[in-house]
């Protein structure tokens, strides 16, 4: 098995009553490669985003709200990066 780290970004779209509010996300990944198979419980994230921006820009919402929607979006981020690469995420 070789350990792995990869960055990279990603957005997050929010729409609000009257307006959109884009969301920057960096993601840092460090996981546990085996031939072509990532062990899901190996996978370490870093996440970067402006969090004080973003609950004053979307009152509507609590905070928690938003931390659920973030760790939502940067699980499926994971995904959709580990599989470009051709990974298959082992569920164990």
């Amino acid at each position: 098995m070789i350990w792995m780290i990869e960055k990279f970004k990603t957005r997050l779209y929010i729409k609000e009553i009257t307006y959109d509010v884009d969301v920057p996300i960096q993601i840092e990944i460090e996981y546990g490669l085996e031939g072509k198979r990532v062990n899901a419980a190996s996978i370490s994230r870093k996440v970067l985003y402006n969090r004080p921006l973003l609950i004053k820009e979307t009152p509507s919402r609590t905070a928690e709200e938003l931390d659920h929607m973030v760790d939502q979006h940067v699980q499926s981020a994971i995904r959709r990066h580990l599989s470009s690469r051709g990974y298959f995420l082992d569920k164990e």
